[in-house]
């Protein structure tokens, strides 16, 4: 029982004890005194309303990121290189200086879409080869999205192949560029 009196006793105690200036003068200056303490400052109602007008509603835009990245920082997707490789087909006829592109032969490497802060990006490394009607091959070593173009001619005896080799840059670019 005395126990039962003394905690009594001492919650009497701290009800009765006046705050310290120190504590008193800590909560006149928190963050939120001013809305406490002025009675000018009006009250904000904070409950849902219901909206008459439906064309004020935010219609929910379409998105080209994951459901898990709602707020489109980063995610990258690999792209399938046989995708690449068949689009590098509509190359087939290409005339490069005198000679002509038969077709894509091998494509290899890597391809990622990156979904960036809500914008769709391509990135490519890639090594590709394509056949000339004439015979020989043009074997990128090194086909990328920063604008490396290293090339290798194999078994090919057309002079004006090498000196004309921007064309076959800037097609094989725009085929890649169809998939932004």
């Amino acid at each position: 029982m005395d126990s039962d009196n003394s905690e009594n006793q001492a919650a009497q105690d701290n009800q009765n004890t006046e705050v310290p200036p120190a504590i008193q003068v800590k909560k006149e200056n928190s963050y939120t005194y001013w809305v406490k303490n002025d009675p000018n400052h009006p009250k904000i109602d904070c409950q849902p309303k219901k909206v008459e007008d439906p064309t004020l509603i935010p219609q929910q835009q379409t998105t080209i990121h994951s459901a898990w990245n709602a707020s489109g920082t980063w995610e990258e997707r690999k792209l399938n290189l046989n995708d690449i490789k068949e689009a590098l087909g509509q190359l087939t006829g290409l005339e490069i200086g005198t000679a002509k592109i038969s077709n894509a032969t091998s494509v290899s490497g890597e391809a990622t879409y990156y979904f960036i802060r809500g914008k769709k990006r391509l990135g490519y490394h890639l090594k590709i080869e394509f056949e000339l009607e004439e015979g020989g091959t043009i074997k990128y070593t090194d086909f990328t999205d920063d604008g490396d173009r290293e090339f290798e001619l194999d078994e090919v005896q057309n002079p004006t192949v090498k000196s004309n080799i921007e064309t076959l840059n800037n097609a094989t670019l725009k085929v890649l560029e169809q998939f932004k």
